[in-house]
């Protein structure tokens, strides 16, 4: 059995495909491309990919991670080669590495998301700037959205770790954020973007780097890495 991780993008040709989709897309690719990925055992068998953090409806990346299992070995080399040539328009392969079959998992250690928004504020670039600065100094900025027929509530200042923004193109701002994703709990960004009270909907939002937390060794205990 090997373990590769494999770093992605999704752009905006596949933007607006869901999460179980991209899946789906992927273990066609697999498949096209002859990759051996191993299958879960039992009643319903289905391939092991797992995929650290899934990525919102309409939100690009260029930092995406997933693990796959395969049932024989392989060159990380071969398999990103041959991956490449099935990937449909949207997805891109950047990277491909083989990792300890027992590393922890993904989705336990993933902590925050970076992303980088197209937005326009009503008040323009000063206006922007001024939501920023009064949501760094709020203790708290409670969110309230529809989530199907249910109305819930986040308060979203304790899971934004990093917020700025600058202006950007035809009046447009450049707001990066770095919230957390967590089992600490998430933070949408355009969540964050309503609350600062940029217009809906924005241009564009890429999520552009994950941040992890995984057991480094017995001696330095666990360290944040990108």
């Amino acid at each position: 059995m090997q373990r590769l991780r494999l770093k992605f993008g999704r752009g905006a040709p596949v933007r607006f495909i869901s999460h179980l989709d991209s899946i789906r897309c992927w273990e066609r690719v697999f498949r096209r491309a002859s990759i051996p990925v191993a299958y879960t055992q039992g009643f319903s068998p289905h391939p092991r990919i797992t995929v650290a953090a899934p990525l919102a409806v309409g939100i690009t990346s260029d930092a995406e991670l997933m693990d796959i299992w395969l049932r024989k070995w392989m060159p990380p080399e071969s398999a990103m080669m041959l991956v490449r040539r099935e990937l449909p328009s949207g997805f891109t392969l950047l990277e491909t590495m083989e990792v300890p079959e027992g590393a922890p998992a993904l989705q336990a250690s993933v902590r925050t998301a970076c992303y980088r928004c197209t937005a326009v504020h009503p008040g323009g670039f000063e206006g922007a700037r001024s939501a920023v600065e009064a949501f760094l100094r709020s203790e708290s900025a409670v969110h309230v959205f529809a989530r199907g027929e249910e109305t819930r509530e986040v308060d979203l200042r304790p899971l934004v770790y990093a917020l700025s923004a600058e202006a950007g193109d035809a009046g447009s701002c450049l707001v990066d954020m770095e919230v957390s994703i967590g089992q600490e709990g998430s933070a949408r960004p355009d969540h964050v973007l309503t609350v600062l009270g940029f217009s809906m909907p924005v241009a564009s939002i890429i999520r552009t780097a994950l941040t992890f937390e995984w057991p480094d060794d017995a001696a330095t205990g666990t360290k944040l890495r990108r």
